[in-house]
């Protein structure tokens, strides 16, 4: 089983929004982000030709790219994990990845830092702390043995990517 970790495109500044009195929760992506994001994605496909779910976050920002991510894979369906938002323990996912993906080969998931570089480095090691740096658009995959069954500790990383060369 392999499982895609993508991090969430380039958003509007925090504090910007902030200001505007809007919550965070509602930070929308850029254009640059979203164009930034659709380059990704195409420079994916070459490498990973199809998915069967995607998973995001319900923050604005990562169901927006994971929405970019749906249309580049041909629509594939895309649902919401509140596990996925930034600072949940990265034992919650794992929980809901062995309960609600029991049947799926590959998978996507789009979510924020630190929690998907904990995640990612929770499967690994089978410790929460990270030492991965995922930069925003950037691409992990991992490599489950079941997703029924997963266990920390026992993912092995298949590539680790910077946008910057999937866009370049």
């Amino acid at each position: 089983m392999e499982l895609i970790i993508i991090r969430h495109a380039v958003a509007e500044e925090r504090e910007d929004f902030v200001k505007k009195g809007l919550e965070d929760h509602m930070r929308p992506l850029t254009l640059k982000g979203r164009k930034r994001m659709q380059k990704v994605c195409v420079r994916l496909l070459d490498f990973v030709k199809e998915v069967d779910l995607i998973v995001s976050s319900p923050l604005t920002r990562a169901r927006q790219t994971a929405e970019i991510v749906s249309q580049i894979y041909f629509e594939t369906k895309v649902v919401e994990a509140p596990e996925l938002v930034p600072h949940s323990p990265p034992q919650a996912f794992l929980k809901w990845l062995r309960t609600q993906a029991r049947t799926h080969r590959r998978l996507v998931i789009v979510g924020h830092e630190p929690h998907l570089s904990s995640f990612a480095s929770y499967l690994l090691s089978g410790k929460t702390e990270s030492f991965i740096d995922l930069k925003k658009s950037g691409v992990i995959a991992l490599e489950i043995e079941s997703f029924a069954h997963a266990e920390a500790g026992t993912a092995q990383l298949l590539y680790a990517i910077p946008p910057k060369f999937l866009i370049d």
